[in-house]
């Protein structure tokens, strides 16, 4: 079973009271990629925010407050395995009995960075599909490396062994494939993962208007962000203001994790504790709004559940 698995069944729980501390912490350790992928503002070069890495002073001062916390999740607007601590990350956490996560798009990872990280405690890792075949991926993340996602897989199933951890889990997001393509996807990947997660690609959050794409690209997507407006529901409950907090590379942390241009500032993990920063104002006014059904918010109107 998904060591997480009882972290996200309290995270879709209706809430009553709000708990004392997240049960989780996003961590984006970089906002840098080597993808260039069409819908991600670091692949198309929207993002307004400096890129950098987490130092591990930073780290360390976020998971030494983490007494209430049950999880790090190694997520965010970048590749965590470009991030040359990540190992490091991982062990120091698994040594304080939080459970890790993270996500890939499994470029950097070599049957040595499995074993390394395997060795280190990882609890899970999701590997990032885009689409359900060599097109459909090519399309949306601008590189073929489709195969290489799956040998990455056999590599992290080499590097696991008969250990339990890490949990395995493969996910994709989709925009117009066709059923066949979508069940030949599945026949192939559900064997080599713990877990598959296939849903619906999300267009919502971009900013067409400084999005570094070709006219072409932007034309095709309009159309699906309207669409999404039409037919698709916000996140109810959201876990993002009532069990998260995003923690950026810097230690700035935000409402959610859709903010990846830094519209809001819940202050610094350096200079604030982590329990105040978890009763600012500023989220204690998305949980208001929240509470009441109000999507209007900047980082609400554009949110979509993708699954």
């Amino acid at each position: 079973m998904n060591p997480f698995k009882p972290l996200y069944d309290a995270c879709n729980a209706p809430k009553d009271e709000l708990i004392d501390f997240p049960r989780i912490i996003d961590l984006e350790v970089t906002n840098t990629c080597n993808f260039r992928c069409v819908m991600c503002p670091t692949g198309n070069r929207s993002m307004k925010r400096p890129s950098g890495f987490m130092n591990y002073g930073t780290f360390v001062r976020v998971v030494e407050q983490c007494d209430g916390c049950h999880g790090i999740r190694f997520i965010g607007w970048g590749e965590p395995l470009l991030h040359p601590d990540i190992v490091r990350f991982v062990c120091f956490a698994n040594q304080h009995d939080i459970l890790t996560h993270l996500n890939t798009n499994a470029s950097k990872l070599d049957l040595r960075m499995a074993e390394d990280l395997v060795d280190a405690g990882l609890s899970s890792i999701k590997f990032s599909f885009q689409g359900a075949d060599k097109e459909s991926y090519q399309q949306m993340r601008k590189t073929d490396f489709f195969e290489g996602m799956v040998r990455a897989i056999e590599k992290m199933h080499q590097a696991r062994g008969h250990r339990k951890f890490p949990y395995i889990s493969a996910s994709t997001s989709l925009t117009d494939e066709s059923p066949q393509i979508v069940e030949k996807f599945r026949e192939r990947l559900e064997p080599l993962v713990d877990s598959l997660t296939i849903g619906r690609t999300i267009f919502g959050f971009m900013d067409l208007q400084v999005a570094r794409l070709s006219e072409e690209e932007k034309q095709r997507i309009e159309p699906m962000i309207e669409w999404e407006r039409a037919n698709l529901r916000h996140p109810d409950p959201c876990p993002e203001v009532f069990d998260k907090l995003t923690i950026q590379w810097d230690g700035s942390v935000r409402v959610c994790c859709n903010d990846y241009n830094g519209l809001t500032n819940l202050g610094n993990v350096m200079t604030s504790p982590l329990r105040d920063i978890w009763r600012h104002k500023q989220i204690e006014e998305y949980r208001a709004r929240l509470r009441k059904k109000d999507y209007d918010a900047p980082l609400c109107k554009d949110c979509w559940q993708y699954i």
